[in-house]
């Protein structure tokens, strides 16, 4: 049943409300006052905000047009005492259906019907002025949202959902007609709740409006940030301390005023690109950098220091240098359970049948209890971690693992960053399995309740190795090292290193003319790849800025002076991360951090190349009709042929569902094809590297974990079955020196 109540505000203005079930809903009216629809707060005085307050705003609707349907619903509610609608042809009947229509019109614009695949023209953001204080993006555009697994997708919002900030007082008389500054998240496809940063325009209609010469400037941007990042605790440059988003804005500002790019320039700053599309397509295009950016600052999303399951092996497959302590340490996980196993395969068992020893009895108990453990909390914990590791859990080592696994699938990482990359998932996932099984091995064999807890823990032990000595002081106290490994991850992911090497890829990825390419490298087939020309152009003054010539110079003098303190302020320092790489440096191939791609610092023939991607036709981009109204052109239809981050197949799925895919992929060998597949610049080692892993390490990972439940019930009901019979009984052992003497005969 709905009421009318009718109260009197501080001011004296009235403010009718509807109660359903409890639940107010204000209409906008107080008195003669009109004031903007999310302006107006609710009468409780709690700062909810109601049904047309929110919808007004999320969907752009005018406050006219709010009060129309103010007073459809406020003539409604007036003149019925039922919930029914009312029977007769008359006013009631007529208002009942305005409600109704009005009704259903606000449901599909908060809550609007979602395409499975969107035309190209509807990927073309909404563009013009930039609104204030109001969400960029409303329920039906398109957008690329970013996953926990570090994945750009392209999705629909389907809901918007705003806030005002916890320092807002709703009940402060002299913020009785102040708008508070809201705060939007959103929610597209599975995900619910996502932050604006976690949002960019979708890269298929930016590309549409503004042409492909922005992602060709974020290729050369990247080289200029890696050639400017230092580790250099206490300098302005060193990575932590540098303002990497001013870096980039500096250089998309001289970008965009070179003389060269005046084409370009003219569809920035057309009028029907307006402030929004251009605020949307920086914004896309400096994703990268603010991603880097923000991993050396303090934020719970990136930190370092406070996720245990950082360990060696992770180091070796960010850096994919410091080879030997996760040596070292493999050999030490790889050897003490080897030993525990051959120790207990030596002692004596009761054979079946036989009556069980009164401390063999309390023995069985023990290990009762443990397997007991092992199913309520071991199995969990193993499938969780597993997710973490494979999946996409909300940590800051899971998305480490993420931004490996789509260098991985680049085939863009060296040989020692693979098999860092593939032991940190090994070691932390099927390790950890293999651990359990062994423990549960080793328990079946012991006849004293105190070494079965003593073995329980040494396994545990074993276990966290390669993450305890991280921990250490000597390791990397401050985790600089891992943020800098992983801020180099995040560029080299995002720089396209096949496109820079060919000038067949760069043309067709980039739209320019093979010839114009190979005519700036003078035929250079290495194209962008020199490491004698990015060594003479890297002290060229006429690729520096300014304040790098003047650095440049006094670098100079410095070394002709052999000021050694002017040389650390002015040149920037070569820092190998591990034991052997410090020593030998690059004779071991390994590469300075913020070093590795020094030889694509080509600047001489990036400049040329910087303003050759054609820049579209905005008259073909945008219709106007005989009022003047703006629309985008339904042509673009056809010349769209491909839709940039599109993944229909995963689609509204949840992380564990992905996650469950991905296991599956694995064990069909999908998931070999793909890396296999990978267009990236993969040699021989590392071809060979990908199809052992796949077939076996790999496929052997994922495997185990169906084989560990299985074994532990096995060893649950054998324990079981020795307490309620006091008698000996041990299938398990005698099911694995069937296999153990049939592997035996097929290899001899």
């Amino acid at each position: 049943m709905f009421h009318i109540h009718r109260k009197n505000n501080e001011d004296g203005a009235s403010e009718d409300s509807i109660e359903a079930s409890g639940h107010p809903y204000s209409i906008l009216n107080r008195g003669d006052k009109e004031f903007p629809a999310a302006s107006v707060r609710h009468i409780d005085g709690a700062g909810e905000e109601t049904l047309l307050e929110r919808v007004g705003l999320e969907t752009g609707t005018s406050n006219k047009e709010l009060k129309r349907m103010e007073s459809a619903f406020d003539r409604f509610f007036r003149n019925s005492n039922t919930n029914d609608l009312p029977e007769d042809e008359g006013s009631e009947r007529k208002d009942a259906m305005d409600v109704t229509s009005r009704l259903e019109k606000l449901i599909n614009q908060e809550f609007p019907a979602k395409l499975e695949i969107p035309t190209p023209s509807q990927l073309i953001p909404r563009l013009g002025k930039l609104p204030r204080n109001r969400s960029v993006y409303s329920p039906g555009d398109w957008v690329e949202i970013e996953g926990l697994d570090m994945k750009w997708r392209l999705d629909m919002i389907t809901r918007v959902i705003k806030t005002a900030p916890d320092t807002f007082d709703w009940n402060d008389p002299a913020q009785m007609n102040v708008e508070p500054t809201w705060t939007f998240k959103y929610n597209a496809g599975a995900e619910r709740n996502v932050d604006a940063y976690d949002l960019r325009a979708p890269e298929s209609g930016l590309k549409a409006v503004f042409g492909k010469r922005p992602w060709v400037w974020q290729q050369w941007a990247l080289l200029k940030l890696e050639a400017k990042m230092r580790f250099q605790e206490g300098h302005q440059d060193d990575f932590v301390e540098l303002d990497i988003q001013k870096y980039a804005s500096e250089l998309w500002e001289q970008w965009l005023e070179e003389p060269e790019n005046a084409d370009f320039r003219k569809v920035y700053f057309d009028a029907r690109i307006g402030e929004k599309g251009r605020n949307l397509l920086v914004n896309h295009i400096q994703k990268p950098f603010n991603l880097v950016d923000i991993m050396g600052e303090e934020n719970k999303e990136w930190d370092f220091a406070e996720d245990d399951n950082i360990n060696v092996f992770t180091y070796l497959s960010l850096h994919g240098s410091g080879i030997l302590l996760p040596l070292v340490v493999l050999a030490v996980q790889i050897m003490i359970p080897i030993i525990l196993l051959l120790e207990t395969r030596k002692r004596e068992r009761c054979d079946n049948g036989d009556e069980l020893e009164p401390e063999v009895y309390l023995a069985k108990i023990m290990s009762l209890a443990v397997f007991t453990y092992y199913l309520f909390s071991v199995i969990p914990n193993t499938y969780s971690n597993f997710f973490n590791v494979a999946g996409a859990a909300d940590t800051v080592y899971s998305r480490l693992l993420s931004l490996r696994r789509e260098l991985w699938l680049q085939s863009e990482d060296s040989l020692l960053q693979m098999i860092g990359y593939k032991l940190d998932i090994y070691l932390n996932t099927s390790y950890e399995t293999v651990l359990s099984m062994l423990n549960i091995f080793v328990i079946l064999y012991e006849q004293a309740a105190i070494e079965i807890i003593l073995n329980a823990l040494a396994f545990a032990f074993i276990a966290r190795i390669d993450e305890d000595v991280t921990k250490s002081d000597w390791y990397d106290p401050k985790r600089r090292w891992c943020t800098a490994g992983a801020m180099n991850v995040v560029i080299q992911t995002t720089l396209k290193l096949r496109f820079l090497d060919s000038p067949k890829l760069f043309s067709k990825h980039f739209d320019i003319p093979e010839g114009m390419l190979l005519e700036v490298c003078d035929g250079d087939s290495s194209f962008l790849h020199n490491k004698g020309l990015a060594k003479n152009d890297h002290e060229d003054p006429h690729f520096m800025t300014n304040t790098e010539k003047i650095e440049h110079m006094c670098s100079t003098i410095a070394v002709k002076g052999g000021n050694r303190n002017a040389l650390e302020e002015y040149k920037k320092p070569v820092r190998y991360f591990g034991i052997l790489e410090k020593t030998f440096g690059r004779m071991l191939g390994a590469h300075p951090i913020f070093e590795r791609f020094s030889c694509y610092r080509t600047w001489s023939r990036w400049h040329k190349i910087l303003f050759l991607s054609p820049v579209p036709d905005l008259d073909l981009v945008f219709d106007i009709d005989e009022d003047g109204n703006i629309s985008v052109s339904k042509t673009l239809d056809e010349s769209i042929t491909h839709l940039e981050n599109f993944f229909p197949e995963e689609d509204d799925v949840s992380a564990w569902m992905l996650f469950l895919r991905h296991f599956k992929d694995v064990l069909i060998f999908r998931e070999l094809a793909r890396a296999l597949k990978s267009p990236g610049r993969a040699g021989m080692a590392s071809t060979l590297l990908r199809v052992i892993d796949g077939i076996v390490f790999n496929w052997g990972s994922y495997f185990i974990h169906i084989l560990f439940p299985l074994y532990l019930c096995s060893a649950f009901g054998e324990t079981l079955y020795n307490l309620v019979t006091s008698k000996c009984f041990h299938p398990i052992a005698t099911a694995e020196e069937y296999i153990s003497e049939w592997i035996n005969n097929v290899i001899n």
